[in-house]
């Protein structure tokens, strides 16, 4: 690395060519394809919440080094900073970008009144896991990415007992709206992050009370052939005696039609939400990709 410190720059000062090039870059060699297209990029600021003017990149000697893209929201009442990548430029690795990245945000998180700077990371990155606990993030929550391709079988559609429950499709905002709603759950995963092409459902019981709900999307092929279902949350009314059959119900309206050819995912599905794994794994999902959900309360400057 040059003698000079690194300058950290807003991502609003780059062009879009050269945004897109230090992303590219700086996933070279990652754990999993993170190669992007400059509209597959631009979406994902979209679809993510992301800033541009929120995000930072080092550059050294003139040259981008690394980037930290960030989205800032209310969430529950607390002023919530999401961590949406961090990556560095093969050339300038093992040499403390990360981190120059990490605490910068920090500091910058402090100015502008944020609670809690929140992230993700694959449970097979150690490097980044340890470079994050050594900016003062913890491990908060085991998260997993459950996947089943083709149709669902016969006893995943009889699991609950459909005439006792009725299901409406609604936005996520209304999904929000429910006093048993569950927000302290990983950024893409709450409501807000579902607005642009998202749905929820809610489930009510017989008597019309409402006892479950669920978050997901659907993408579909260029010729408009339903190519995937992703199932952000899954949540029962706590207390509530028959979750397992509430979640079923949910789980069956999520994933229909249940006899189609489509993949069938979840993203960031918490270990501990037991009884959904269950039924899922029961069904036949499998993992593909495990991560942690990490978090850092952030103290006014």
């Amino acid at each position: 690395m040059s003698k000079r410190p690194l300058e950290i720059r807003r991502l609003n000062t780059c062009t879009f060519d050269q945004a897109l090039q230090i992303w590219n870059e700086g996933f070279q060699g990652y754990f999993v394809n993170l190669n992007l297209s400059l509209d597959g990029y631009i979406a994902r600021f979209n679809n993510d919440g992301l800033s541009a003017k929120d995000s930072l990149v080092a550059f050294s000697d003139g040259k981008p080094a690394g980037f930290l893209l960030r989205g800032i929201r209310t969430n529950n009442g607390k002023r919530v900073a999401w961590n949406g990548g961090t990556g560095v430029s093969p050339a300038f690795r093992g040499r403390g970008v990360g981190r120059v990245l990490v605490e910068a945000a920090l500091r910058v998180y402090a100015e502008e009144a944020v609670d809690l700077a929140t992230l993700e990371a694959l449970s097979t990155n150690d490097a980044a896991i340890a470079l994050y606990q050594k900016c003062g993030y913890e491990i908060i929550d085991r998260l997993v990415f459950l996947e089943h391709h083709g149709p669902l079988s016969r006893e995943f559609s009889n699991r609950a007992a459909s005439d006792s429950y009725s299901v409406r499709v609604v936005s996520p905002a209304s999904v929000a709206s429910l006093p048993f709603y569950v927000a302290a759950v990983p950024w893409q995963a709450q409501w807000q992050s579902l607005l642009n092409n998202g749905w929820g459902l809610i489930v009510s019981d017989a008597g019309g009370e409402d006892v479950g709900y669920a978050l997901y999307k659907k993408t579909f092929a260029p010729e408009g052939r339903l190519a995937s279902i992703t199932l952000y949350q899954c949540v029962a009314a706590p207390g509530n005696n028959h979750a397992e059959n509430i979640l079923a119900r949910a789980l069956q309206e999520v994933y229909a039609p249940l006899d189609l050819e489509c993949r069938r995912l979840t993203h960031n599905l918490s270990k501990t939400k037991e009884l959904v794994c269950r039924i899922l794994t029961e069904a036949g999902f499998t993992t593909f990709i495990e991560q942690v959900h990490m978090a850092r309360t952030i103290e006014a400057s």
